[in-house]
């Protein structure tokens, strides 16, 4: 599922590649329609003829503006939606549910395989997205201080992972960041915030936030590099999320200890016994 750091990602390479540029037509796959919510039939000639004004995330949501409108396209791209930009003489991509046909011979695709993401074109997302009014601040926000994060975690009673994947408590973070930011901090997923230390509470807020940063920052790099399209995920550098699905054998780089995996409510957890505490 993309997090906060793959989108970054798209906030900053699909506006440099859309905003400026005119909708000249929309193609809906029929048979992935039902992921708009909004009228199908309308989708394209409601959005043709529009020029891109800004792309946004907020969240785990990817927000596109366009110029003289009052209402925004918002993608949640959930599992397994992605985007593609790239010349209309390129091949077709599978599991394609619209394609943005823009001025200058290119296209911008979205993509799902999993058939799970969400389309909503609205000028009151508070009222038409699910949960949407209830998203919390941004896991990277400035203004999200170590004392806004400990208030708002204050009266939270479950698990630490859970705790980082509630939207309403901070938003970006899924299944695969929250793996990270725990490893990095030297905590266990599983514990609970009421057994935390204040040293630990410290060390959740700072991990989060370097964790993040970082990884925001080697997704781009290696996009820049070319050692991935835009529609494909890269975590090859993770240190702990994924590491254990070697049939066990795969070990803490830095402690040296067999990774753990759980699985629970359709996703993996990984850590690191030996020094996740």
């Amino acid at each position: 599922m993309p997090e906060l750091p793959e989108l970054e990602l798209l906030e900053s390479a699909l506006s440099e590649y859309v905003v400026g540029r005119k909708v000249i037509a929309v193609v809906i796959d029929p048979k992935r329609s039902f992921l708009l919510r909004y009228p199908a039939d309308r989708f394209g000639p409601d959005l043709t003829g529009r020029v891109f004004a800004s792309v946004r995330r907020l969240g785990k949501f990817v927000r596109f503006t366009f110029e003289a409108r009052p209402d925004a396209l918002f993608v949640h791209p959930m599992l397994g939606g992605r985007f593609a930009y790239c010349s209309r003489a390129a091949p077709p991509l599978a599991a394609t549910c619209f394609t943005f046909q823009l001025s200058g011979g290119t296209d911008l695709r979205f993509l799902d395989s999993s058939q799970m993401a969400r389309v909503y074109l609205t000028t009151e997302p508070a009222l038409d997205i699910p949960t949407y009014a209830e998203m919390g601040p941004d896991a990277l926000d400035p203004d999200l201080t170590y004392d806004a994060f400990s208030a708002r975690i204050a009266k939270h009673r479950g698990e630490l992972k859970s705790l980082l994947r509630n939207q309403a408590v901070v938003a970006g973070i899924g299944n695969a960041y929250s793996d990270e930011i725990l490893w990095h901090a030297r905590l266990n997923p599983q514990r609970r915030l009421s057994t935390l230390s204040l040293e630990d509470r410290h060390a959740l807020y700072d991990s989060m936030r370097s964790v993040l940063s970082t990884s925001v920052a080697i997704a781009r790099d290696r996009y820049a590099r070319k050692l991935h399209p835009l529609h494909k995920q890269d975590r090859s550098f993770m240190n702990i999320h994924l590491k254990g699905q070697a049939k066990g054998k795969t070990s803490c780089p830095r402690c040296g200890h067999r990774i753990s995996v759980i699985h629970a409510r359709g996703a993996e957890t990984y850590f690191c016994r030996g020094c996740q505490k």
